[in-house]
């Protein structure tokens, strides 16, 4: 007989929005992609047919939570001896991950992950199958498994300074226990938690994964920066290559050398002395020093319709699954290539999935590269291949954020912000929203349909060259006001763009394929005024 096999690994959002650190994102991402990996490669080895994703021989791949395979001339036990042995190596390895050797390490990491899998014949149609074994893994995943910590009776005493819900096993700095956690769970202090740390032991092996495979980069200060380093080689400042927020002047003070415990032999001076000379070649070079970073999230729209083949005129659709999951697959490759130094660096890109951070000065040309690459190597080839109903198209969330603000913040603005990209307009999707977290706490938010994004690509370099006091007055005139036509903007514009010397009309032409109301309209521009500034 043939089968279907569908397999996912949970939780996968908490689980990586959960980080304080890039490492921990590099290694939250990276160990859920090692475990599909996992699983796969164990199909492969028992003759599975990949129908999603495929499994590639490249290093450094990312993949989803989730997998699909299909398994001909074996028995229904068969396969779920299979997926058994799935289960049990991915225990395998999360022990791995405890190399301590402790045992709430062992207890917080074999707790925290669930694994749901579902079995589907596979008899005359192969979408029938499909259907079912999707409802099948839904059903299953309604089934929560719940074990408490504790022995059953809970955890009680410090909880992880990220998470805040298991109890610390690996700490740093003079943190205090109560004397029966110090009993039950035995809290040890190391270094890989910064100091008055401390961490759970699921929280501790993505901060331990991520020293192990995370990227070049250790905190969001080097993707703000990224555009400068590429100038200016950041070796040559022994001091302040220490810790790379060393390179803001704002936190060369006593206090912070000492909290971060980077003083040493050294003195302030020693530092500031470094941190003069990183100035004077910022200068000389005509480099621009930003505190903002940005970080790009985008998934395929209406996955469950392409999948369920809702779009697909005609054709087969396993082959149509399995033409598109090759497509995701290549893409992933290209995406990750387009996010590399001195552009940013990508976390996660797995099919349509796609999680990275971009340093302010190239988010447009990334934006750009990212989309045309998608309709190059995914759109374009189903469009030639299949008789589809519509484009397969994505939507994006976009947030610039200081680099001081905490990174678990911006991950759930930017999952906030391509949620709303996907509701933008009548549920249009094929959009991204910008969010702009400034420092001060203000927050603006703005959306566009992505067929616009040359227009404000246009737009930005074209006031980049004038005064941008307009903007403030235009909101001025029309926040109060409830109902704002473009009539009624377009003329008052007009004036205040010619106010500020502004002559060109093929500005409100673009401005005008920008306008969908006033409030989104107004954030807009707001948006344009504030990379303008923080820009080269």
């Amino acid at each position: 007989m043939n089968y279907l096999l569908l397999f996912t690994v949970t939780p996968v959002q908490d689980f990586i929005i959960q980080s304080r650190k890039l490492k921990d994102l590099f290694g939250s991402s990276d160990i859920l992609s090692c475990m599909s990996e996992i699983g796969m490669k164990i199909c492969k080895k028992e003759g599975g047919e990949f129908i999603f994703p495929i499994l590639q021989e490249k290093k450094e791949v990312s993949y989803p939570n989730r997998f699909l395979i299909e398994f001909k001339n074996k028995s229904i036990d068969e396969i779920k001896s299979i997926a058994k042995n799935i289960e049990e190596n991915l225990l395998k390895f999360l022990k791995g991950l405890n190399d301590l050797n402790h045992f709430k390490i062992k207890e917080h990491l074999e707790n925290y992950f669930t694994f749901y899998w579902a079995i589907s014949e596979i008899e005359n149609d192969y979408k029938n199958s499909f259907d079912k074994v999707e409802k099948l893994l839904a059903d299953a995943k309604n089934t929560r498994f719940f074990h408490q910590l504790g022995n059953g009776e809970g955890e009680k005493g410090r909880k992880c300074s990220i998470c805040g819900e298991r109890n610390v096993v690996i700490y740093n700095g003079n943190l205090k226990f109560p004397k029966e956690q110090y009993k039950n769970d035995d809290p040890k202090k190391n270094k890989i938690a910064q100091k008055n740390e401390g961490l759970c032991g699921v929280c501790y092996a993505k901060r331990r994964y991520g020293d192990l495979k995370k990227g070049k980069f250790d905190s969001t200060a080097d993707i703000a920066l990224m555009h400068v380093f590429k100038k200016v080689e950041r070796k040559e400042f022994k001091l302040l290559n220490k810790n790379s927020q060393l390179f803001f002047r704002e936190n060369l003070t006593e206090k912070y050398l000492k909290e971060q415990g980077l003083l040493g032999d050294k003195k302030l001076e020693d530092f500031l002395k470094e941190w003069e000379k990183f100035n004077k070649l910022l200068k000389e070079n005509n480099l621009k020093q930003t505190s903002y970073y940005a970080v790009i999230m985008f998934d395929g729209d209406s996955m469950g319709e392409w999948l369920s083949g809702k779009n697909l005129e005609n054709g087969d659709i396993k082959e149509f699954h399995k033409f598109m999951s090759e497509r995701l697959s290549f893409y992933s490759s290209e995406a990750k290539g387009i996010v590399e130094f001195p552009k940013g660096e990508a976390v996660y890109a797995g099919g349509d999935d796609f999680l990275g951070f971009v340093n302010l000065n190239y988010l447009f040309e990334v934006l750009k590269d990212l989309r045309e690459k998608w309709d190059e190597i995914v759109n374009k080839p189903l469009q030639e291949n299949f008789e589809l109903k519509k484009d397969f198209t994505f939507s994006a969330g976009v947030v610039v954020a200081h680099y001081k603000t905490p990174l678990a913040f911006v991950l759930g603005k930017v999952r906030e912000a391509e949620k709303t990209a996907k509701e933008f307009n009548e549920r249009r999707k094929n959009a991204i929203t910008f969010m702009v977290l400034k420092r001060s706490g203000e927050i603006r938010k703005a959306s566009i349909g992505f067929e616009k994004l040359n227009d404000l690509i246009e737009v930005q370099n074209k006031l980049n060259n004038y005064s941008d006091s307009f903007i403030g007055k235009l909101e001025k005139e029309f926040s109060l006001m409830n109902e704002v036509d473009w009539y009624m903007i377009k003329i008052e514009l007009k004036r205040l763009l010619h106010k500020s010397g502004i002559l060109d009309d093929e500005i409100i032409g673009k401005l005008d394929n920008l306008f969908e109301n006033f409030n989104n309209f107004s954030h807009l521009l707001n948006f344009i005024k504030f990379l303008n500034r923080e820009v080269q």
